[in-house]
């Protein structure tokens, strides 16, 4: 099968989840026999090479009309003032309109000329927030599937925040004319729905993950719990931290280690003098040093009030320890409690703290969760079962459209 997947944020490189779920499914779709072609239409200042090969799979990096490297330092004052008088003044918006019309032509072309079956594409496109009024989105001449991961739409809806209804208007139509839409999670399609985002029908298409990299890890340290993610509020640190106060005055050997980037000193001013100590920050480090600290751990936690359906909780599963994860959003789809990890409501800091507790005190239920949640990823969430999931979709809508 030739596959398109339209990403904006493909590695290496500037990116979020979804270009993490992108590569790994573009990686193990051509190690399962397939040509896989990935395009984006990439920010001003993104860098990077316009073409390059990973893996078997081709990828293409679109430029937009004004892109120029004086641009890629975003978060620098002075460029972030260029972004913004260019946002306000409709430039940004008019080099928008005009560069989607380039990149359908060059999206044809790659269509044409790779013989292209079926072009998947995510919810989320980057370029929408920059749009000051209605744009439209191009339609292709093969099969599209939309997938559902985290719209602006979404987002706004999870923050409580408003958003420009043009920006709700794209996004929506975008999904209208796609063929299928999918979501990675139930809970993700059951808000598309109840916000009005979509309301046909939609598939679901977990995530998966590469587990091949993960290797085995045979000593812990049994006082150890690890968080990895954003430092922030949906994802529930203040809560954890509330909840440490907690564990620190009842385990006073336990440690956490906090793996992300986020407000640190904001995040300190939260921990009692006596857990402060006991708090490691370690910002963000590579695949590898992650898997090893996960690995010797005695459990991980993820206590967030907003997932799609998240990676981070799956990589610590993989590798061998219990998780404690949220009992909100997609939290249940992942885990069964007491079978295979944790569940814990984010907002209740008592129940965050006696859980953390119990796998701290219970070395042979933290064992027994952690071997348990182990099988369940390699069984049902290796990338390579996902893919061939993805595949037999793929399969059916081009039966349907084809």
């Amino acid at each position: 099968m030739n596959i398109l997947l339209l990403c904006d944020e493909y590695p290496p490189g500037r990116h979020g989840g979804i270009g993490t779920v992108v590569q790994m499914q573009a990686r193990e779709m051509v190690r399962q026999g397939h040509k896989v072609t990935v395009v984006g239409f990439y920010d001003w200042g993104y860098g990077g090479e316009n073409e390059f090969e990973d893996q078997g799979v081709k990828v293409y990096r679109f430029r937009r009309g004004l892109a120029s490297s004086l641009l890629k330092k975003q978060d620098a004052l002075p460029v972030r003032a260029v972004y913004r008088l260019l946002r306000t003044t409709n430039i940004f918006q008019l080099d928008i309109k005009n560069s989607l019309h380039r990149y359908y032509e060059f999206v044809e072309r790659l269509i044409g000329e790779y013989h292209i079956d079926i072009i998947e594409m995510p919810d989320y496109n980057d370029y929408v927030r920059f749009c000051n009024s209605y744009v439209s989105f191009p339609e292709f001449s093969v099969p599209v599937i939309a997938k559902l991961h985290g719209s602006l739409t979404y987002i706004g809806y999870m923050n409580g925040k408003d958003i420009p209804p043009h920006w709700q208007q794209m996004e929506h139509d975008i999904l209208l004319q796609a063929d299928a839409v999918c979501s990675v999670s139930h809970y993700r399609a059951d808000i598309a729905n109840k916000i009005g985002e979509y309301n046909g029908e939609i598939d679901v298409l977990y995530n998966g993950i590469d587990t091949s990299i993960i290797g085995d890890y045979n000593t812990k340290y049994s006082s150890r719990i690890v968080f990895t993610g954003s430092l922030t509020e949906n994802k529930g640190i203040y809560q954890l931290i509330k909840a440490w106060n907690i564990v620190k005055d009842r385990a006073p050997d336990a440690e956490l280690y906090l793996f992300g980037k986020g407000p640190i000193e904001r995040i300190r001013e939260g921990l009692t003098a006596t857990a402060k100590s006991s708090v490691h920050f370690k910002g963000h480090v590579d695949r590898a040093s992650l898997f090893q600290y996960l690995g010797e751990a005695q459990a991980a936690i993820f206590p967030s009030y907003a997932e799609s359906f998240a990676l981070a909780p799956m990589e610590a599963m993989a590798c061998g320890i219990p998780i404690i994860y949220t009992s909100r959003t997609s939290g249940p789809e992942l885990i069964v409690n007491e079978v295979d990890g944790l569940l814990v409501d984010p907002g209740d800091v008592e129940a965050i703290a006696s859980q953390i507790l119990k796998l701290l005190g219970d070395k042979d239920l933290a064992k027994k969760l952690g071997l348990a949640g182990k099988k369940k990823i390699e069984k049902d969430f290796d990338i390579s079962v996902v893919v061939a999931k993805h595949i037999e979709y793929y399969k059916q809508l081009l039966v349907k459209y084809g």
